[in-house]
């Protein structure tokens, strides 16, 4: 169901297949600006399907690798093989953030995409995030906690919502605050949009970050660490310390039964 650079051209030229092809975006595409599709066949009309040689041969394809798969899940969907095994796909404008991201970076880069923008299974996705929520996971904050308590592939951190996501102990921001943090998000997204070509790969090398962008993360960093009530100059150790401190507060409190 995945189209490559390389099969693209043939895909596109069938005007049934054509019509179902969408931008698929997995972490390495986010990433590095790479191109890649794939055929999204919700909800497609069956008559398409029949009529068409390409999605006839690529469909038969799937369900024979199904059929033959070690996993009972993967063999029991080899009847319907115009859909991915897991589908997930946001029907409005999303949050992406690649479920592993390069130990080095300071920051785990996310991004926007409208619905029409597959996400692949190794991006985490939020549909309808606000910008305040985006403002959280691109701050140090979130960064320093993820790399504290967050699992490994090799020595990259890997989101885990379990593990990282929802203990990430939040202040929801109001009013002021909420202000504050919403402005210094969209500066990060303004300023990102001022290095065109430059992909988050590229915008996010410690060696080579432009200063504007990390003077607007530094900004949105103050805005969360606010948030949190820490004040002045924040290190790392402190920063961690206060959200661990948050977080042991927020689990032995007792239970909301309102």
């Amino acid at each position: 169901l995945t189209v490559t650079e390389d099969d693209y051209q043939e895909v596109a030229a069938d005007p049934r297949a054509a019509k179902y092809l969408r931008p698929y975006r997995q972490a390495t595409e986010m990433l590095y600006g790479k191109d890649r599709w794939c055929l999204w066949l919700v909800d497609a009309n069956p008559q398409d399907i029949h009529d068409s040689q390409i999605l006839q041969r690529r469909l038969a394809a799937v369900a024979a690798e199904r059929a033959a798969s070690k996993t009972a899940s993967v063999r029991e969907q080899a009847s319907s093989p115009a859909l991915f095994t897991q589908r997930r796909q946001p029907s409005t404008r999303y949050l992406a953030m690649p479920e592993v991201s390069s130990e080095n970076r300071d920051y785990i880069p996310g991004r926007f995409y409208d619905p029409e923008v597959i996400a692949g299974n190794k991006l985490i996705v939020w549909p309808d995030a606000p910008l305040w929520l985006f403002g959280y996971l691109q701050s140090a904050a979130f960064t320093q906690w993820v790399k504290a308590y967050a699992g490994r592939l090799k020595s990259d951190p890997s989101i885990s919502p379990g593990l990282t996501y929802f203990t990430f102990p939040f202040v929801i921001p109001t009013g002021r605050i909420r202000e504050r943090i919403e402005a210094a998000a969209q500066s990060v997204l303004d300023t990102r949009a001022g290095h065109s070509g430059a992909t988050l790969a590229a915008l996010y090398d410690p060696l080579g970050m432009p200063p504007d962008l990390r003077l607007a993360h530094r900004n949105l960093d103050a805005a969360i660490d606010s948030a949190l009530g820490l004040r002045g100059q924040v290190s790392a150790g402190r920063r961690l310390d206060a959200l661990l401190k948050r977080y042991l507060t927020l689990a032995a409190a007792p239970p909301d039964t309102t």
